[in-house]
């Protein structure tokens, strides 16, 4: 477990450190939570304004111990009602990837063409001399995701994207690369690279919402509202869309969203 501290000293300066870092050995709510207290008694923090953690259920347990601990000592604010912070970028991880699941064939063909291109230099050059004569102008590489993390995701689409005419162009010339690729999950031909340019469209917003979240050192509690209250309008709006895909990419997301910010009273009133 890493326990990190965030506070505001005399100067108004935001600080981060990282107090503990440290093995458990149950990961049952009760026990985190007394690991957790006997840190803050070793640190001698009494004051404990909020704790952000991921929405795995036995967090709440975690919290509900320390908020009574806490309650006892008489040092949390409205006895401890707002203590509990849900992590707006998991949050926000699980309503995207719920999202993505129509994708997922695709966005496997195209990881595939990406590793079987970037495997070696003599690949990599070849794909660079397809490029140069689709003449497309770009300065992205191609990148490879990792799959657990869709903002990654999309940035490997992205990029992928720009170079579709050169990926047609490199079948041609590389004899094993279609060979290759269906022994995988396939080729990714022209609907594959519509709804990437569908996914990567629908997945900017929320990545560019993550970069601002995502901030360590500055505070990022007074832009959660407005962000929210943006990707809320977004979906709403891609609901309505003709383009069946992008409805139901929307109503899946539309549904976890709700899970945790349909109903104000869900939301930390602190925020």
């Amino acid at each position: 477990m890493c326990l990190a501290c965030h506070f505001i000293d005399h100067d108004q300066k935001l600080h981060k450190r990282i107090i503990n870092f440290f093995p458990i050995t149950s990961h049952k709510g009760e026990d985190v939570g007394k690991v957790v207290e006997k840190c803050l008694r070793d640190w001698g923090i009494d004051n404990v304004f909020t704790i952000t953690v991921d929405n795995a259920s036995s967090n709440a347990v975690v919290v509900g111990y320390l908020k009574r601990k806490l309650n006892n000592l008489g040092t949390s604010i409205l006895q401890g009602k707002y203590l509990h912070m849900r992590c707006i970028a998991h949050i926000i991880n699980i309503i995207v990837t719920d999202g993505m699941k129509d994708m997922n064939e695709s966005i496997a063909k195209v990881r595939g063409a990406i590793r079987y291109v970037r495997q070696s230099p003599s690949r990599l050059l070849k794909f660079k001399g397809c490029v140069e004569m689709e003449k497309i102008q770009s300065n992205a590489l191609l990148r490879l995701d990792v799959s657990t993390r869709w903002n990654s995701t999309y940035l490997m689409l992205d990029s992928a994207q720009k170079f579709e005419r050169a990926f047609e162009r490199f079948e041609e010339v590389d004899p094993n690369y279609r060979h290759d690729l269906l022994f995988g999950d396939g080729v990714p031909n022209h609907e594959d690279w519509e709804s990437v340019r569908k996914l990567s469209m629908f997945l900017q917003q929320f990545y560019d919402f993550t970069v601002k979240i995502y901030g360590s050192l500055y505070v990022t509690a007074n832009v959660y509202l407005d962000e929210v209250c943006d990707v809320y309008s977004t979906l709403r709006e891609w609901l309505k869309s003709i383009d069946s895909e992008f409805s139901s990419m929307a109503k899946r997301m539309v549904e976890k969203y709700d899970n945790y910010w349909g109903n104000v009273e869900k939301m930390n009133m602190l925020l």
